[in-house]
């Protein structure tokens, strides 16, 4: 450290703050700054560096809007140096939340770690979560800003994510396809466990997360991508963990200066191993699927292959050939490097939701036999799984319900301003702001309203369908940006429950109750990770 300090004192910059110091303010305050400096490490003058810089940088950001004289929504005041309002979220996450609901109204701004987001509730959150996306961007707020997905995509993968994947969704998987997709779901549900418990005995799960994506993975790749990669070993570990790749790398990007992230990036963001992955096998899928598609329209007859997303993506048209006049179709890359994006977007949100259900199914017994009690009415034994005995289970639906309820953050949904904003109310927010939405409130009325394990309660959703959106169930969005892939999430998540709790009793590893939801400074929610242990019933229920 000695050494350290010598270097330093011998830089000429350095020289000139000391001396700019002493000239300026008085002797005692110059000495306590010197002696704070010569007892602080190296790693620690980078966090305060650091974070006077984001503090520094935001406050010229907000300066600078109130120059603009734009009418800008309150501040809410008692921010922590540095920190801001976090301590707030992550200790009294729910009662802050309404506190500056009630206080500050339907829009105000928060200092997040030294960064100024605009937070919305009521009438100014339902605008903004139906607002145009060119106006309100996620693909320029949590997509870029949070998840960093532009590091791993290239642009035109993310253009066709919003733009041609959602419609996709809309044609290959709508809530009147599903009892098609219900034998491959089963299929795949039935190889993940096979493959991963134990034959003899119970089965002893460590890492929940890891478990639930290969589920998930062996349940999507061959209904949404093809039989033809469904047992298919490498593309299902890469559909499982291109997700968990993305999602562990967020502490990395929040926590380091985006200066530096260039300098970060190829030693901790191993997307280009699922690219190969994809252009490896699926690329070879396209090329077959296309050789059926030419013979039969030559044969003057139906292809017949499964109208799943891919398939819906290599009949995608992406414009008309000029010179031609015949239809050009997106390219071979496009489609399997957009199967990076649906491997994302399936396998996260279903993922988390699943792995609430177990969690809380776990902390909640009296729930878990209430539906153990319905599996034997509607599914019992060896019977198969039908769309008609699902949707007969409505204590099924109104758990997963209140699940996908209570699994939203408390301020989420992040997007950043394209253009001056002004809301229904009259307040306005500059080009470039962060503006987030408090979930919860518009789940429940309140962020504090059923925030307890014992106060988690399915018959509150009194039958109303997991899958519909509504102002107070906003958890797959609204208005024209829903979730086209909801259906199909709701369905495995569904399955995925009665077939475990058919055939297995399971817990905690070491028996203790476990919280369901892990809040993060009010801006992340998580999943327990509590091992697991599955022991196999000797009687299916």
């Amino acid at each position: 450290m000695d050494s350290y300090m010598n270097t330093l004192s011998k830089s000429l910059p350095i020289q000139s703050a000391i001396q700019a110091i002493q000239q300026r303010i008085p002797a005692t305050v110059a000495h306590k700054l010197e002696d704070f400096y010569k007892r602080t490490s190296r790693n620690e003058l980078i966090f305060v560096g650091a974070a006077t810089f984001l503090t520094v940088y935001n406050l010229a950001k907000y300066i600078k809007a109130k120059r603009q004289k734009l009418n800008l929504p309150p501040a809410v005041p008692f921010g922590l140096p540095f920190l801001g309002h976090v301590l707030y979220l992550t200790f009294m996450p729910n009662k802050f939340v309404d506190w500056c609901n009630k206080n500050y109204g339907e829009i105000y701004s928060l200092n997040i770690l030294g960064r100024h987001t605009i937070v919305t509730n009521g009438k100014c959150a339902e605008e903004f979560m139906k607002a145009d996306i060119n106006v309100l961007s996620m693909d320029q707020g949590s997509v870029r800003d949070i998840l960093r997905l532009h590091y791993v995509i290239d642009e035109q993968s993310l253009i066709d994510s919003r733009e041609i994947i959602p419609v996709a969704a809309k044609v290959s998987i709508p809530q009147k396809k599903m009892p098609y997709y219900i034998p491959g779901i089963e299929k795949g549900l039935e190889t993940a466990i096979y493959k991963c418990f134990s034959k003899n005995g119970p089965t002893v799960v460590k890492d929940p997360s890891d478990f639930v994506q290969n589920l998930v993975a062996h349940m999507g790749v061959p209904t949404l991508i093809g039989k033809e990669v469904g047992d298919n070993e490498e593309v299902i570990r890469s559909f499982a963990k291109f997700t968990d790749d993305i999602v562990s790398n967020i502490k990395y990007w929040a926590t380091v200066p985006e200066f530096l992230h260039p300098y970060i990036r190829p030693f901790i963001q191993p997307g280009s191993k699922h690219k190969e992955v994809m252009k490896k096998y699926i690329s070879q899928v396209i090329t077959e699927r296309r050789a059926k598609m030419r013979a039969a329209n030559e044969a003057g007859r139906d292809h017949e292959l499964d109208e799943n997303m891919l398939q819906v993506l290599i009949e995608q048209t992406c414009g008309v050939d000029e010179k031609t006049g015949e239809l050009i179709y997106l390219s071979d890359q496009r489609i399997y490097d957009s199967v990076l994006s649906i491997a994302f977007a399936s396998v996260h949100t279903t993922t988390l939701n699943l792995t609430y259900s177990i969690y809380w199914l776990i902390a909640r017994p009296d729930l878990k036999e209430k539906l153990e009690e319905e599996i034997k009415e509607y599914l019992h034994g060896d019977t198969d799984f039908s769309w008609e005995a699902l949707q007969q289970m409505k204590f099924l639906n109104n758990f997963i319900r209140e699940v996908l309820r209570q699994g939203v953050a408390l301020i989420a949904h992040g997007k950043q301003a394209m253009e001056d904003y002004t809301f229904y109310n009259g307040y306005q927010v500059p080009k470039g702001s962060t503006i987030d939405c408090t979930m919860r409130q518009m789940n429940f009325g309140s962020s504090a309203n059923r925030s307890t394990i014992e106060t988690m309660d399915p018959e509150a959703s009194l039958n109303k369908l997991s899958s519909s959106p509504s102002k107070d169930f906003v958890t797959f969005g609204m208005g024209k940006h829903v979730c086209p892939g909801r259906f199909f999430a709701i369905l495995e998540i569904s399955m995925t429950l009665v077939y475990l709790l058919k055939h297995f009793d399971f817990n905690t590893l070491n028996g203790k109750r476990p919280q369901p939801l892990k809040n993060l400074a009010g801006i992340h929610m998580t999943y327990c990770e509590d091992p697991l242990i599955f022991t196999p019933r000797k009687t299916i229920l």
